[in-house]
């Protein structure tokens, strides 16, 4: 019986049928890699394997598959990632009955409403050949997987293995094999020597306290209206607050983020109390001020709010999220350390064009918070125009925040953006290039690991200079047109 060889799912979240086609979505390359090979490695001695994938895929799968592991028949199909949309007119040149077909794939190769035509001509042909293929898509493609849920008659099982909420988890959306039909369910994972496997589930606390419906507040997120019912006691401070805080069970704590507060020192304060007083207590934070950037609401949520009210909520809005989340246990990982965590999530004091070596250093060192699921940053490769070469892409370039960081490889531009979003990418060009970067370059690839930066190229420690722009010199055809006064006359109308 194959299996996903993931410990702790449990039978009917792991066992596949003998044919029939499954999808494993997961956003790393690095991922999807190492879950092939645990796929491979976890199947019996008398099964028959097929791996596809391309070469260097390949290798980072079986560099590291014990030789004592795994089918004794495995045969290897190396195709490029454009092949495998033809996998139908290749099937014939393959063993296929009775195999496991394991295809490992990055996942923008599927545009938008191919992947329904792709699984409607693949899986009759897999049903015919008494043959199981299990895709193992890799890189971030949410159309991706919302195409597969909506196509759920032609796909026998989905799942994803994501970064979020703290560490790793795993995502099943259905799931069918001879045991039945398995819906929704979220766990998280632990990666092990031998790869993944399913973290203990928390414990529902069995002793409320007594208090689940109290809530602590500071005064300030009252906006001047008074406790709200008898189950409401208002703190006139932070430090009366967490003094009863620190006594609750499953009560509901609502802190006031304005911007005379520290954000370490309520991140700090959040992650004792989780750490105090486990999960059942409801950690609320409410932004009274627009002071929290996108990297300061993931600190807050890492390290154990249950939620943030953002500024300019209404008071009822306020009230009614709140209402929202009663009943509520946190599920996220708590890190132990505090001061690692903050680490993770604070940018090195770099910015501005570097060196290739401190580049790839500085990213890699700033990449662990993406590793852990804690944050999101972008990596950037842009290919300039024909006619500029990098550098004179750079020589108009304001970089404002630390972290965001660039650096020159052969012909093209590398850039890292520090907690940015994928749908803030522009934004945040815009505000570095002060031409119309759209013109500057033009490709924009989003690299979604950092492997490629630890190739000899980046071993560089020469800091090439820009070359500065003549102010004598006219402006580029680049150049945004110039704003010029001009005289309108206004006619008169009516008799006023």
């Amino acid at each position: 019986m194959p299996l996903l060889a993931i410990s702790g799912l449990g039978a009917e979240s792991s066992q596949l049928h003998v044919q029939g086609l499954y999808w494993l979505a997961c956003d790393t390359a690095e991922d999807a890699a190492l879950l092939c090979r645990q796929v491979l490695g976890g199947m019996p001695e008398h099964a028959k394997a097929t791996l596809i994938a391309d070469a260097q895929a390949m290798a980072d799968v079986l560099g590291s598959l014990d030789a004592a592991q795994g089918p004794a028949e495995l045969a290897l199909y190396e195709a490029s990632p454009q092949a495998t949309l033809h996998l139908v007119d290749d099937l014939p040149r393959i063993d296929v009955p009775g195999r496991v077909l394991v295809l490992l794939a990055p996942a923008d190769i599927w545009a938008a409403g191919t992947v329904e035509r792709w699984c409607n001509t693949l899986r009759p042909l897999l049903l015919a050949e008494a043959a199981l293929l299990l895709v193992i898509s890799s890189g971030q493609s949410a159309g991706l997987v919302e195409h597969l849920r909506a196509f759920n008659q032609g796909v026998d099982g989905l799942a994803q293995v994501y970064r979020g909420k703290g560490g790793v988890r795993y995502l099943q959306h259905f799931w069918s094999n001879l045991l039945g039909k398995a819906g929704t369910r979220d766990v998280e994972l632990v990666r092990q020597d031998a790869g993944f496997a399913a973290a203990s589930a928390p414990q529902a606390p069995t002793d409320t306290g007594g208090d689940e419906l109290l809530c602590l507040a500071q005064r300030s997120v009252l906006e001047g209206a008074p406790a709200f019912s008898e189950h409401w006691q208002v703190c006139e401070n932070l430090d009366e607050l967490a003094a009863k805080a620190s006594r609750a069970v499953s009560a509901t704590v609502i802190f006031a983020m304005d911007g005379g507060q520290r954000l370490d020192s309520l991140a700090r304060q959040l992650h004792q109390l989780r750490q105090l007083r486990g999960n059942a207590l409801k950690l609320v934070v409410r932004e009274m001020a627009p002071t929290l950037r996108y990297q300061d609401e993931q600190l807050l949520l890492a390290c154990g709010a249950s939620q943030i009210v953002p500024f300019g909520a209404s008071l009822s809005r306020f009230l009614t999220m709140v209402e929202s989340i009663q009943g509520y246990v946190w599920r996220r990982h708590l890190p132990s350390d505090f001061d690692a965590l903050l680490a993770r999530l604070r940018p090195l004091a770099l910015c501005g064009l570097v060196a290739p070596r401190t580049f790839a250093e500085a990213v890699q060192t700033m990449w662990h918070g993406v590793r852990n699921g804690e944050i999101v940053h972008q990596l950037l490769v842009l290919r300039p125009a024909p006619g500029l070469t990098p550098l004179q892409a750079c020589s108009r370039t304001v970089f404002r925040r630390d972290g965001d960081i660039a650096c020159v490889v052969g012909d093209v531009l590398l850039l890292f953006l520090f907690a940015c979003r994928s749908e803030g990418v522009e934004q945040a060009l815009d505000h570095i290039f002060q031409l119309s970067w759209k013109e500057l370059f033009i490709s924009q690839e989003v690299l979604a690991g950092v492997d490629s930066l630890n190739t000899p190229a980046f071993l560089d420690d020469s800091l090439p200079r820009p070359p500065r722009p003549d102010p004598a010199a006219p402006l580029s055809a680049l150049t945004r047109p110039a704003l010029a006064p001009r005289k309108v006359t206004l006619g008169k109308r009516g008799n006023a």
